[in-house]
């Protein structure tokens, strides 16, 4: 091998260890967002009964650096006539010998009561941690009232407003802190036919002593079905913080793509 060939081989590993680099950091990037989008996580169903998905990732990569990456996503709810109790767990880490690009877990549990045919009553906790974004522990309570629009086949639009009681604790040294926010949101499904459509939602949830603290979310995702069981999900996420943890960036947003297997319809 000539040294011309040496330095080509050289320079493509180079290449391939960079591109690892930068897929794992868009993939850490694609997995911060704070704030949970329910609405994406709500199964549209219109039959009594268990539903739910399931997604398990491990990866193991060994070049000039070893990396792993695992994760396990649940998504289980029960409706009945009036009542939807809905629970989601979710844990992911990617990591290096030296660093961590993620580490977060989080379980939420809801419970939905409908009233009537346009109004819905909330109550939601949840506990999650992301040792990437400075975040030991965040635990928050809440409830309220979701209201439809629009509830068309081919298009819904609804919004809602909860009280929502957060606990967060940062890092050391930063202080814990207790904050009472309005969660509120606009959300939308257009169905283009069968296989394919849309779904947005935007958050505000400033708190409630003082508006100009706030986090604002929006969530793209566009769902194509592959078959009855299997969905190719690309979404597109942003996030503004008003006033961050210390040390991380205001604002957060993220392109990924996945793939969705459905079970228990």
């Amino acid at each position: 091998m000539n040294e011309f060939q040496n330095t080509e081989l050289t320079y493509l590993c180079h290449m391939k260890h960079n591109l690892l680099i930068i897929l794992l950091f868009l993939s850490f990037y694609a997995s911060e967002a704070q704030v949970l989008n329910i609405e994406r996580e709500r199964i549209k169903t219109d039959t009594t009964g268990w539903s739910g998905t399931g997604k398990l990732t491990f990866n193991l990569i060994s070049n000039t650096k070893k990396f792993t990456e695992g994760g396990l996503r649940t998504h289980i709810q029960f409706k009945t006539k009036r009542s939807l109790y809905l629970a989601l767990t979710e844990y992911e880490l990617i990591k290096s010998e030296d660093d961590d690009f993620s580490n977060k877990g989080m379980v939420h549990l809801r419970y939905n009561y409908k009233l009537n045919s346009v109004l819905t009553a909330e109550a939601f906790t949840q506990a999650q941690f992301n040792k990437v974004l400075n975040l030991n522990f965040r635990g928050l309570t809440g409830a309220g009232l979701r209201a439809k629009v629009l509830g068309f086949d081919s298009f819904r639009l609804y919004t809602g407003a909860a009280y929502m009681f957060e606990y967060e604790e940062p890092v050391a040294p930063n202080p814990h802190e207790y904050n009472h926010r309005l969660s509120s949101y606009l959300s939308f499904t257009i169905k283009v036919n069968s296989g394919f459509s849309l779904i947005n939602t935007l958050y505000y949830q400033p708190l409630l002593s003082d508006f100009s603290d706030y986090r604002i979310s929006t969530n793209l995702d566009m769902v194509i079905r592959i078959s009855k069981k299997l969905s190719y999900v690309t979404t597109l996420e942003y996030l503004s913080d008003n006033r961050p943890l210390p040390e991380m960036p205001r604002n957060i947003y993220s392109f990924k793509n996945s793939l969705l297997f459905d079970f228990g319809r």
